[in-house]
């Protein structure tokens, strides 16, 4: 019987994401497949090294027939492939090229940014690294190998409670952070976002997050890539400092605030 071993705690060291105890500062959550790399990167291991079954887990789950926890667990199982296999793959990924200056403008600003995905920690942890990125948090599924080339997944951040029964519960993180950070403001793109996006503050979307926010009225900024996003930093601050309470923003601040850039 194989034994499987977290691949992020032996390369990276890493042990599990605490939250910050700042409190009252800002805070951006980001999705990372699709928003900060620029392919999904699951479905790029998947499409490289799946074995049969991958693409009809992935149709149970697009009909709903199945969560996303589920869906991954179950194709994560399929990959067939060594650890330098892919790491190969991994170092072909290529991120938003605004990401990075938009990391240094919210440091110079004093916002927190964090990783929420329900992706592949160690998938994401070396694309960062491969960015000089790897000292952002990231809260993700747990991939496993077995040192040879079977693959599997835990699921350190996930929710029985899960509307989505997703790996990592979005929603979960926003309740945490919520304790510490105001506003918290989200960055994402597809169907993992829909739930977390109308609990956050604000939201940066794109592709079909953009659809899910018009037609649910979610006050929302449609955005191309990270660079739109950089724009509206010097705004954020200003736009909740005088706010003592969380509550959402009246459509005088909206109009006067984030949305006049």
């Amino acid at each position: 019987m194989s034994t499987f071993f977290s691949i992020s705690d032996a390369v990276y060291l890493s042990k599990k994401e605490t939250y910050s105890l700042q409190t009252n500062s800002p805070i951006v959550l980001c999705d990372f497949d699709g928003t900060i790399s620029l392919d999904d990167v699951t479905d790029t291991l998947l499409a490289h090294f799946g074995q049969d079954g991958c693409d009809e887990l992935e149709a149970r789950w697009e009909a709903g027939e199945i969560g996303s926890q589920e869906c991954m667990s179950k194709q994560i199982a399929l990959l067939d492939a060594s650890l330098d296999e892919v790491n190969q793959v991994l170092a072909g990924i290529e991120i938003d090229p605004y990401f990075k200056a938009f990391v240094r403008s919210a440091q110079d600003n004093n916002i927190a940014v964090h990783i929420v995905s329900d992706g592949l920690d160690y998938a994401i942890k070396t694309i960062l690294a491969n960015h000089q990125l790897d000292f952002l948090p990231v809260y993700a599924n747990t991939l496993l190998h077995d040192n040879v080339r079977g693959w599997s997944l835990q699921f350190p951040y996930s929710d029985v409670n899960c509307q989505k029964q997703s790996g990592n519960c979005k929603c979960s993180h926003v309740r945490k952070q919520c304790k510490n950070f105001f506003p918290i403001l989200y960055v994402g793109d597809g169907s993992s976002d829909f739930c977390v996006s109308n609990k956050v503050d604000y939201v940066f979307a794109k592709d079909k997050l953009i659809d899910f926010c018009q037609h649910n009225q979610i006050n929302h900024r449609p955005i191309n890539s990270f660079d739109n996003v950089i724009e509206l930093i010097p705004t954020i601050r200003k736009t909740f400092q005088s706010r003592l309470m969380r509550s959402p923003l009246t459509n005088a601040e909206y109009n006067e605030g984030l949305i006049l850039l």
